[in-house]
């Protein structure tokens, strides 16, 4: 249980071991907004490559851009949370497939 007692200011603040740890994990602390905007652009537009890559039948870049995204993925997203951003940007790599191969 978060202590939940006056601080030494004598304010209720935001000083507690909860809002630090939540502060430390945030992945855009310093970068800005510019920053989430680029990171978004960036696997939007690898996902894009994915779709275009399965549509035409280019097995090597669908290929390529699967192993982009895994070097993009820990700039992108910090190096504590790049296994379940791969997990989750691999599962939307999936279905990519399932439907262009159901659609074909």
């Amino acid at each position: 249980m978060p202590d939940l007692t006056l601080s030494k200011m004598g304010e209720r603040g935001f000083d507690g071991p909860l809002f630090k740890a939540a502060a430390k994990g945030r992945a855009h602390v310093d970068g800005g907004a510019v920053r989430g905007w680029l990171e978004s652009v960036v696997l939007a537009s690898l996902l894009f490559c994915e779709v275009a890559s399965a549509v035409v039948g280019a097995e090597a870049v669908f290929f390529s851009t699967i192993v982009a995204a895994w070097l993009v993925l820990p700039a992108v997203v910090g190096l504590k949370n790049v296994l379940d951003a791969g997990c989750f940007y691999m599962l939307i790599s999936l279905g990519i497939v399932v439907v262009i191969s159901v659609a074909s």
